[in-house]
């Protein structure tokens, strides 16, 4: 065990409180992914003008990247009976967005198994120095190639997010695991707020008037937005190298110094609890037993394969996150078409309209998910809340949202639906990471088994939340592909309501796919509760 690792005192724990080291890592979390966002986002409204840009400049070469890939475009648009050269700007931004979230498909299970054997704080820096070699590409980026090549290596190496995810579920227990969690959607909220209008401001910073020496350089008018971009990157990075400790086996020497300090349990209770955590035993029952995590001893550094049940219970949650972020993903790409085809929203009007779903997810992720997830309200019950609510919302949108009032008023549940679902789904896909230890460590735990999801040692976090993340990214790189399609063939009425009717389908289907609730008071904990007595 590494000698570094911080340990609680018991009377902090004790008393609810996180101790100092939690929160602190916590605020660092939050900051940095802050940053990491409005670096990400400043580029999201700025695609069409790119893409214009490089019309410019390489559409007349049947030679450049660029007009091989309007080609295909264009193919694309004439299946889809769809005419205008407008659409194609839309197509190829939409294709350059999906690349991306396929990329993070690929790389994020690599980037989690990483994790998992040389620490979240050494793989996150390594993968900003990605971010940051992404970011200069962007910034030298005359031609649409260069271009190109700065998202794949951004998509390739953004590991931010996924190990701001790991490092709270590293330090937080099951009662706070969700309202740690909420932080990246608040950091997410304010950053989509944010960022855009970031990267519409420094379009009009021209590089070569206030730096005169770049005049020679390969740079373009977008080079702007980019060294801002790159800035946030060598800030979060630095940020990140002073602040951020390893968190990778924090409970674990947690529960190593609670341990020494309450004493052992005897021989017969440990080995009963042992088998009893990794489902085995005569004690065991799975319609009575909470969902934990069990510990299972492999040589440090290795990665466990979960046992039988519990990654049964990670492809249903994986299945869910796939399902949720395809429909909802998708329809979140079209709601700037609505915009424009029903009431012709200016860039403004669409700045203030998208602004005003972000403050109020953050106001829902700040205000209801880290307040009552868990304490209150099951996580499995809030998913479903937020997928019902996103039913509603697209059904409103496609059906009656003739006047904006009833935009707003859709628009109100879809920020429910982004405050909601996937803080949700991330916390239940951390209570079934399987955990790892050496031999001495198991010994250990063994007289120390948690209940409701009080997991020690971190084992395959790393890679278990990166493939659930990797899931949600083919959903989300995928989703929009299939809008487009149904809302330029069929319309947007038809587009929105079949969206609508899957969402209600999986918020029906979460009850019966998600297991069951395991919070205090209900039946089931109580039962294992009465077991743990018996021993």
């Amino acid at each position: 065990m590494n000698a570094a690792l911080p340990r609680p005192k018991i009377d902090t724990v004790a008393a609810g409180r996180p101790p100092a080291f939690v929160r602190s890592t916590l605020t660092t979390v939050f900051v940095a992914l802050l940053i990491d966002i409005l670096a990400f986002t400043i580029i999201l409204p700025l695609y069409p003008r790119i893409l214009e840009h490089y019309e410019k400049v390489d559409g007349g070469n049947e030679t450049s990247l660029y007009y091989r890939m309007r080609s295909y475009i264009q193919l694309f648009r004439g299946l889809l009976g769809v005419s205008g050269a407008r659409f194609d700007i839309v197509l190829f931004g939409g294709a350059l967005g999906s690349l991306f979230s396929f990329l993070q498909f690929v790389s994020s299970p690599v980037i989690g198994s990483l994790s998992d054997r040389f620490g979240r704080r050494t793989v996150l820096l390594a993968s900003m120095l990605g971010n940051a070699l992404s970011m200069l590409l962007w910034i030298f980026s005359e031609s649409f190639g260069v271009f190109v090549c700065s998202r794949i290596v951004g998509g390739l190496t953004e590991g931010n997010v996924q190990m701001s995810i790991a490092v709270i579920s590293d330090i937080t227990t099951a009662q706070t695991r969700s309202k740690g969690l909420a932080l990246v959607g608040i950091a997410f909220s304010l950053g989509f707020t944010v960022g855009p209008p970031l990267g519409a401001y420094f379009t009009s910073v021209d590089l070569t008037k206030v730096f005169p020496l770049l005049a020679g350089l390969p740079i373009n008018q977008y080079s702007s937005p980019a060294l801002f971009a790159f800035v946030l990157i060598v800030i979060e990075t630095l940020y990140l190298f002073v602040k951020l400790p390893e968190t990778r086996g924090y409970k674990t020497a947690a529960s190593s110094n609670t341990e020494s300090l309450s004493g052992s349990s005897s021989p017969r209770r440990s080995a009963r609890l042992a088998e009893k955590a990794l489902g085995t035993g005569p004690d065991y029952d799975s319609a009575t037993t909470p969902t934990t995590a069990p510990t299972v001893s492999l040589s440090a550094g290795a990665s466990a394969p979960p046992p039988p049940h519990i990654a049964s219970r990670i492809h249903i949650l994986s299945l869910l996150h796939f399902l949720f972020l395809f429909f909802f993903s998708g329809m979140e790409f079209t709601l700037t078409f609505l915009t424009h085809d029903r009431f012709g929203f200016s860039h403004a009007h669409q700045g203030r309209f998208l602004a005003f779903i972000g403050i109020l997810s953050a106001c829902v992720q700040g205000g209801y998910t880290r307040r009552v997830a868990h304490k209150l309200v099951h996580e499995r019950t809030i998913v479903a809340q937020g997928i019902l609510a996103a039913g509603l919302g697209l059904l409103v949108l496609g059906n009656w949202a003739w006047s904006v009032g009833y935009l707003y008023l859709g628009a109100a549940f879809l920020a429910f639906t982004s405050g909601t679902v996937v803080t949700g789904l991330t916390a239940l896909a951390s209570y079934e990471t399987v955990e790892t230890s050496t031999t001495a460590q198991l010994q250990q735990q063994q007289r120390h088994i948690t209940t409701e999801h009080e997991d020690v040692g971190t084992g395959n976090r790393g890679r278990v939340l990166g493939h659930f993340r990797s899931v949600g990214q083919l959903g989300r790189s995928l989703g929009p592909l299939f809008a487009c399609t149904t809302y330029w063939v069929l319309g947007s009425r038809a587009a929105y309501s079949i969206a609508a009717a899957a969402m209600l389908l999986l918020a029906a289907g979460t009850y019966y796919l998600v297991p069951p609730t395991t919070k205090k008071g209900n039946s089931a904990h109580s039962q294992s509760g009465m077991r743990k007595k018996e021993l």
